[in-house]
């Protein structure tokens, strides 16, 4: 389970107007257009809003770092070359204009091969970075993940969400990688962890260790992120997914103004959620309605007026012209007078 941390947990909650009900650990809230705006009747708003599972905040962004393991090992049963070829599809699958990602390698040591990296669709560098990665030495993924919060203590905006993606066959300690991970979540700028096993022999458990919460045992509420497998396309869907899955988020629904329920709303990974409406006359109230994968729920009402910013009715522009030409036949008099 993603833990969101306190202080950019009260930045953002100040920020969200109405968000939630009485006694929800979900939350949502719509962003904008303000509340109450006023717009031409006939014109098409875009209206933006954002929900989160209990305890989670959404964000605009993503920074990701990829801890990834270049151990001796890694070589012997196809991890390397799964790990490279996991990595380098991961990236391509994450939104490009809104995840920055950072690519730290671990042997006996950990080395950062690139700091966070905004992705541009080519991504050369964070590439570049990924295929740099050899197999040789000790496997303490402890240092990799130590080194991989230190990374994320680098981003500079607490509006997105800071993650990593330890990569190994776990071939390592459990109770270092474990106490590595407890430390790294207990810090402010590190909001999950999640793990993945590379090559045709990995070790799960210490890989579960890794994500297992303070408990731990892997599975319970507490867990800092999930444990996939060697399923690429489960971890691509951890980061990429559309269901805010990365805040907790199980689904909203949308009511609009004229009474359509839109259910199952697209959202992307972090709760964030768009739509656009043709303002009719007068109130046009909107409802959403958002429920986390614990079950909790909230709901958050908006309203946005259209007016008439039509030109004069003809009636109206008769009479404006009449005025016209009878300031016309007075400036003539006068003329010739």
């Amino acid at each position: 389970m993603l833990r969101k941390r306190l202080i950019q947990g009260a930045i953002a909650l100040a920020s969200l107007p109405m968000a939630g009900a009485a006694m929800a650990a979900t939350s949502v809230a719509w962003l904008s257009p303000p509340d109450g705006a006023t717009f031409c009747a006939g014109t098409t708003q875009t209206l933006t809003g954002q929900a989160a599972g209990q305890g989670q905040v959404g964000g605009t962004g993503l920074d990701l770092v990829l801890v990834m393991d270049s151990s001796g090992s890694m070589s012997w049963y196809g991890g390397q070359a799964a790990q490279r070829d996991a990595a380098l599809a991961l990236v391509a699958a994450l939104p490009q204009a809104t995840t920055s990602v950072g690519i730290v390698d671990f042997d006996d040591n950990a080395t950062t091969r690139i700091g966070l990296t905004q992705l541009n669709g080519t991504n050369t560098a964070v590439n570049s970075a990924i295929n740099a990665i050899d197999a040789s030495g000790g496997t303490a993924i402890d240092a990799g993940v130590t080194r991989g919060a230190q990374v994320l203590a680098t981003a500079t905006d607490l509006n997105r969400l800071q993650a990593m993606v330890v990569m190994s066959d776990g071939d390592s300690s459990i109770s270092l990688a474990k106490a590595a991970a407890d430390n790294a979540m207990a810090l402010p700028y590190v909001d999950a962890i999640h793990s993945v096993g590379m090559g045709s022999y990995t070790v799960p458990a210490t890989l579960q260790g890794v994500v297992d919460g303070v408990d731990g045992v892997y599975g319970n509420a507490d867990d800092y992120g999930s444990y996939v497998g060697a399923d690429l396309d489960a971890l691509i869907g951890i980061f990429s997914g559309t269901s805010g899955n990365l805040v907790g988020l199980d689904y909203i629904n949308i009511t609009l103004p004229d009474g359509t329920v839109l259910n199952d709303y697209a959202t992307d990974g972090l709760g964030n959620f768009n739509l656009d409406w043709t303002l009719t006359l007068g109130a046009n109230n909107f409802s959403v309605y958002a429920v986390g994968t614990d079950g909790t729920f909230a709901t958050a009402n908006w309203t946005l007026y259209g007016t008439n910013c039509n030109v004069p009715e003809p009636a109206t522009m008769l009479l404006f012209g009449t005025g016209l030409a009878g300031l016309a036949g007075c400036r003539r008099k006068k003329n010739h007078s």
